[in-house]
């Protein structure tokens, strides 16, 4: 009987431990080894590559101003700003005793001052400090003090720094010579100069290298060798007689006013690497005077263009309008099948006509079909009729053509074939209904470029802040060039003017023998003389750039082969430039949508 007990417990206790192990084993997924192998090999895993729109990678950064903090578009905001920033500024200048107006010089007569030829003779007693204008005095403004309307505007800051305040007055001013006044009054003695101006004769050729004072006698044996710098880096000797006749052009540097800044981004696999040339006006060049230009701005009124499209055209227009250079002219136009525009000629950019400007725009109304080219093409053409003078045509448009239509090929070379040479083009565009294609090209094709936002609210402040920042413009007919094969791989191949506030770039490749980069840029200042830049600078010392920039180049390149493209009409060529354009884009993940 125990037996018979005993087996019938061991029976259930090991079907009990077999149920558990059943159960357990359940839970465990099992897959055939074969099946296992086969699966594993189907997903690899794969490195993540991101593919990006050229047109991303090509698009201009802007510094938009922030609308939700722009008091001016509140005119009662913007009075109240204006008021406590004077009030600051009164009580500032009360602080600094700066308000009181300097005490009135006296003069006294000192006589007749001698010869201007006369030799030099000792003096008996030390000169008098020569006049000059009052020491200046810098006003600081806290930032934390200013009312936070104030504060809510863009502004260049500075770090507040320790300064020394030296009381001597015989200290010179960092002012130019000016009116005879001063700080603390005083009394200066004027005289009278006298003495002959020396005359100078033009010498015959082979007689000497430069024009020589008459009366010098024995120089005319020692001549004297002309030297221009023709740049930075090289001197050219040539006689008079070439400078007169306009064989050779006198040029000067402009080192000085910018800052040039290369980023070297190395390629390990192909050797060599990517670089960006970075060009900035520095504060120096303030001392470097505007280039008079025009501004043409086109309006398309036409029914294509929404309500709300129109209406941010319209204030768009009618703010930039005040940021306009008062040395430059300008001249607005409103087009749909035909243009209108407002002056018969370009008018001065100041108050008055800044005003009619403003309303001819406000009176604007959308109507009547739209016919892009036959509204654009006249001004083009036309021009300015001053090559020497850059004219901006500013295009505010869908470049959807529902009249004259044209193929977009087809109108950006008629458009390039009818432009003088000194006309740049600035389509704006918003939204998805822009034709992308043809307001690219028709900007980078004719010195310019296409600004493109994707939200409507962005549109009017991007506007605004181009014609704000680049109404002061130092360099014109900005052209550059690169010692050796990098030249070849440098875009793009036509830069824009230097403007004061603007940052030009050039994207560039070198190979794995390239050691130095050697760039040249040519431009002229606003007196119309030739302005050089030599710059220097070996890859290895450059600062390293981030991993976007050969993509950053690649966009670049295919860009400027896709406006190639464009001005090609024969087909074998235009094929083997689609092919360059396919290859560049697949070896660095780039996205071509046309």
């Amino acid at each position: 009987m125990k037996l018979y007990k005993y087996m019938l417990a061991s029976l259930l206790l090991s079907c009990l431990f077999h149920y558990v192990v059943i159960m357990a084993l359940g839970r465990i997924p099992f897959r055939e080894p074969g099946k296992q192998f086969h699966e594993e090999e189907q997903t690899p895993i794969r490195p993540t590559v991101q593919v990006i729109d050229f047109r991303d990678l090509t698009q201009r950064s802007n510094r938009l101003p922030d609308d939700r903090n722009r008091p001016q578009d509140d005119p009662s905001l913007a009075d109240a700003t204006r008021e406590a920033g004077a009030e600051l500024i009164r009580k500032v200048l009360e602080k600094e005793q700066l308000l009181e107006p300097p005490p009135l010089p006296k003069l006294r007569f000192a006589g007749i001052a001698p010869a201007v030829l006369a030799p030099k003779l000792p003096d008996s007693a030390p000169p008098e400090p020569e006049a000059t204008a009052p020491r200046p005095k810098i006003v600081e403004l806290d930032f934390k003090d200013l009312p936070p309307e104030r504060q809510a505007r863009p502004s260049d800051l500075s770090p507040k720094l320790d300064r020394l305040d030296v009381t001597d007055l015989k200290l010179p001013s960092l002012l130019p010579h000016g009116p005879l006044t001063s700080s603390q009054g005083g009394e200066y003695s004027v005289a009278a100069r006298q003495g002959n101006v020396p005359k100078f004769r033009v010498p015959t050729l082979g007689e000497a290298d430069v024009a020589i004072p008459e009366g010098t006698g024995s120089q005319l044996d020692q001549p004297v060798p002309f030297l221009a710098t023709t740049s930075p880096m090289q001197t050219e000797r040539f006689m008079p007689g070439d400078l007169e006749s306009g064989l050779i052009e006198l040029s000067q540097p402009f080192d000085a006013f910018v800052n040039v800044d290369v980023l070297v981004h190395n390629d390990a696999l192909r050797g060599g690497g990517y670089f960006k040339i970075s060009i900035t006006p520095k504060l120096e060049s303030d001392s470097l005077r505007d280039i008079p230009k025009d501004t043409l701005l086109i309006i398309d009124h036409s029914l294509s263009i929404s309500n709300d499209k129109f209406k941010q055209f319209q204030s768009a227009v009618i703010e930039a309008l005040a940021y306009l250079n008062p040395k430059d002219r300008f001249n607005v136009v409103a087009f749909n099948d035909r243009p209108q525009p407002l002056f018969e000629s370009f008018a001065p950019a100041l108050a008055q006509p800044v005003q009619e400007g403003q309303q001819f725009v406000r009176k604007l109304r959308r109507g009547g079909m739209t016919d892009v080219f036959g509204s654009i093409a006249p001004f083009v053409q036309a021009s300015n009729g001053e090559m020497s003078r850059p004219l901006n045509i500013f295009l505010l448009s869908d470049g959807q053509s529902t009249v004259n239509i044209y193929q977009a090929d087809d109108f950006l070379r008629r458009m390039v074939g009818i432009n003088p040479g000194n006309v740049s083009i600035y389509p704006f565009s918003v939204g998805s209904e822009a034709n992308r294609e043809l307001l690219d090209f028709l900007g980078y094709l004719n010195r310019g470029y296409n600004y493109h936002v994707a939200e409507l609210a962005n549109f009017r402040a991007q506007l605004v802040d181009y014609i704000a920042t680049h109404s002061s413009l130092i360099i014109n007919d900005l052209k550059y060039m690169a010692a050796g094969d990098v030249g070849k791989e440098l875009y793009p191949k036509a830069i824009p003017h230097l403007y004061r506030r603007e940052t030009l770039l050039i994207f560039g490749r070198f190979g794995p023998l390239d050691d130095e980069l050697v760039l040249t840029l040519s431009g002229r200042d606003a007196s119309g003389a030739r302005r050089d830049l030599v710059f220097r600078r070996r890859y290895r010392d450059c600062l390293p750039a981030g991993p976007e920039l050969p993509q950053q180049w690649a966009g670049q390149k295919i860009l400027h082969l896709l406006a190639e493209r464009t001005l090609i009409v024969e087909p074998q060529a235009r094929v083997q430039l689609q092919r360059e354009i396919r290859r560049v884009a697949a070896e660095h993940n780039v996205f071509v949508p046309y």
